[in-house]
């Protein structure tokens, strides 16, 4: 698999291997930070040693610090304001050191999950043409090298380092449960564990393949009915909260006034407004959330 690039990272993979070495003592204290993230980086085909990245990240978090303790401190000097102006500048260069160090050792499992749900878009295609390839009499390794070889994203690249280590000399069964374990992907996994099954138990490849492909649909399916179902309530919700609150509330507001010394201004518009505009930002965020990861992303 292609190494994978931490958007936020600003130094290139060679320089983060260098930084690793030079510094091993300090990688070695701040990996503890983050246990699991020597699996999460091999999983997105990075070769870095986790303490190596936790270097880098502490190192490239400190840039973007720096960054804004000068710009901090070049707009208060503008502005003529010398009184607590360092200690502000450096208040804020510390805080966005702190938060960007946090955002570059969360970031690789943001990574991982992007990944997996680029499997399950891609995966449904590839099975098929597996299964294709073997009811035609090609044999498991070439229909899983024609799947690699295919384009069908990180799902062709999973079958390719598969094929590889194969002609390595690894097992069929070995190279798959090694995918199996590896991939974050819910529906390839369990593809990837009935196909290992069924070259354990010697039973047909033919018949599992294809019913392995009808299991992956059903799955799909069900996420996508459940979402559609779903997706009216969400939907109602969001017109109450972009239609209904702002007109009838503006009209409420008016009939309020008439009998009471409430009145309408300004402000209480712009709140009733503002209220409206989050809840429908955070009604469109939690349906992308919740949207089925066939869909991509």
């Amino acid at each position: 698999m292609i190494e994978e690039k931490i958007p936020v990272l600003l130094f290139p993979w060679k320089t983060v291997r260098q930084l690793g070495r030079k510094l091993k003592g300090l990688g070695g204290i701040l990996e503890k930070l983050s246990p699991d993230m020597g699996i999460t980086l091999s999983k997105i085909g990075v070769d870095v040693e986790p303490g190596a990245y936790a270097v880098a990240s502490l190192l490239s978090s400190f840039l973007y610090g720096l960054l804004i303790f000068a710009i901090v401190l070049i707009i208060m000097a503008a502005q003529g304001k010398v009184d607590g102006t360092l200690l502000l500048a450096v208040g804020a260069g510390a805080g966005m050191w702190l938060l960007f160090f946090i955002l570059h050792m969360i970031y690789p499992p943001i990574v991982l999950k992007k990944i997996a749900i680029k499997e399950n878009r891609d995966m449904l295609f590839a099975l098929r043409e597996i299964m294709i390839d073997v009811n035609s009499g090609v044999p498991l390794f070439q229909a899983l090298k024609n799947a690699g070889d295919a384009g069908y994203g990180y799902v062709s690249l999973d079958f390719v380092e598969v094929t590889r280590e194969i002609e390595r000399g690894v097992p069929e069964k070995e190279a798959l449960k090694r995918l199996a374990i590896k991939t974050e992907s819910e529906h390839l996994k369990r593809a990837i564990w009935q196909m290992v099954n069924a070259l354990e138990s010697g039973a047909s490849l033919k018949g599992s393949i294809s019913g392995i492909v009808e299991s992956v649909e059903e799955y799909i399916y069900r996420d996508i009915k459940n979402y559609s179902s779903n997706l009216n309530f969400l939907m109602l919700l969001y017109m109450f909260a972009a239609a209904v609150v702002p007109s009838l509330g503006v009209t409420f507001l008016v009939l309020l006034s008439a009998f009471s010394d409430f009145g309408v201004t300004v402000e209480t518009v712009g709140l009733l407004v503002g209220f409206s505009a989050i809840t429908q930002v955070v009604m469109i965020g939690y349906m992308g959330s919740t949207r089925p990861e066939i869909f991509g992303g």
